[in-house]
């Protein structure tokens, strides 16, 4: 119904920019003929206007980040090629000057929030900066491709694919992310009184006491998910994705509970009070980060105190393998209770896929017939957060 609605509007908007708003002197089948015709015309779809269109769905699906992600590619296209684009110029020397443009140096201007325009410098992209903007330009193509073309009637509208020619560069390898478990433990344990860093610090401990929860779950995770000593929900990110809706069920170690407690949402909308503190879930990231970054600076000076005050060259050595990188963010909590549950509690790389609400492509169609087990995500988890505390001991 919605599919049709839109055809509908695309539709009307043809009619009034071919034939104006009186069509009273037009029959229905010369209307209809000269929409065919104007539909067959590839000239007349700009790829920019459809891409805010495709966004403006996924912001009324929920999917935030994505149409964010987009926005923000779409963005870019905007100060190469200006607020219209033919789709019949999107070709694959188009998209190879397009990412020439993304490697360079470029000067931009924006629409600040009190309607002044502001003059910014970007750096270049890297390869993976390339690889996501490219992607996002790909999805957007292939999304006007299933609007227009009818695969049953023949004669596509749009008839060119510029990703034939044009190959996607790879990104670059992830770095690996992971906190050490004796560092996660000084996170814990940090006091600094400071609203920022006590809420990152808080919001860093209750990821990793509840498997690796996000953010953006966090925010948005409703009251009713508590269920029977239980968090059972979807993951945004992945959740339109997948046939099961990326669905996972946790249980509330005494450990989360404590810090559940501090941040309840009174009026049980949402689990966490989280979205009466920030507008939204990027806002509330944003927050957490910022704390991160200065909780970081702290272990970090804790570590290297530890360093100066050891005389072995070894054990030097070998402590400056605890300084955390600087561009370190809370969601590597994941990385580090992946990396942790692999190499110190030898828990298998099905069970940790499992506990992280990961699809194991190589497993796919087992996972069809076989029933999800979350009591093998409760004992993993358990077993992580003993050994947390068992540090130092």
């Amino acid at each position: 119904m919605k599919l049709l609605l839109e055809k509908i509007e695309d539709c009307e908007d043809i009619i009034v920019r071919g034939l104006g708003n009186d069509v009273s002197n037009y029959s229905a089948k010369d209307i209809v003929e000269f929409i065919k015709k104007k539909q067959n015309e590839v000239s007349c779809i700009d790829f920019i206007a459809f891409a805010k269109k495709h966004v403006a769905k996924l912001f009324e699906a929920g999917r935030e980040k994505r149409a964010k992600h987009i926005q923000t590619t779409i963005n870019a296209l905007v100060d190469f090629s200006g607020q219209e684009l033919n789709i019949v110029k999107v070709t694959s020397k188009f998209l190879e000057k397009f990412e020439e443009f993304l490697r360079s140096e470029r000067t931009i201007v924006r629409v600040n929030q009190f309607g002044r325009e502001v003059t910014t410098k970007r750096k270049p992209l890297t390869d993976t900066g390339v690889h996501d903007y490219m992607a996002d330009i790909r999805t957007v193509f292939n999304e006007a491709i299933d609007f227009y073309n009818d695969d049953e009637l023949g004669d596509p509208v749009i008839k060119h694919y510029p990703f034939r020619k044009f190959e996607v560069v790879k990104p670059n390898p992830p770095k690996k992310r992971n906190i050490y478990l004796e560092n996660i433990r000084k996170i814990m344990n940090l006091e600094n009184g400071l609203r920022r860093q006590e809420l990152a610090r808080d919001v860093f401990m209750l990821s990793f006491f509840l498997v690796g929860m996000n953010t953006v779950d966090m925010f948005n995770v409703p009251y009713a998910s508590r269920k029977n000593g239980r968090i059972t929900y979807q993951r945004s990110k992945t959740k339109d994705r997948r046939e099961d809706h990326a669905e996972i069920s946790i249980k509330i170690e005494p450990e989360a509970e404590r810090l559940m407690k501090k941040y309840a949402d009174p009026d049980k909308v949402r689990l966490f009070s989280f979205y009466k503190l920030y507008s939204d879930s990027s806002t509330f990231n944003g927050a957490v980060n910022k704390g991160f970054k200065r909780i970081l600076q702290e272990v970090n000076q804790s570590v290297e105190r530890e360093i100066k005050e050891t005389v072995s060259k070894q054990e030097k050595e070998e402590l400056t393998k605890f300084l955390i990188p600087e561009d370190t963010r809370a969601y590597s909590v994941r990385h580090s209770w992946a990396t942790i549950a692999r190499n110190m509690l030898n828990i298998s790389k099905d069970d940790i896929d499992l506990c992280l609400n990961h699809v194991n492509e190589a497993h796919k169609m087992a996972d069809v017939y076989i029933d999800k087990d979350f009591t093998r995500i409760d004992q993993a988890n358990r077993r992580m957060i003993d050994l947390l505390f068992q540090i130092g001991d």
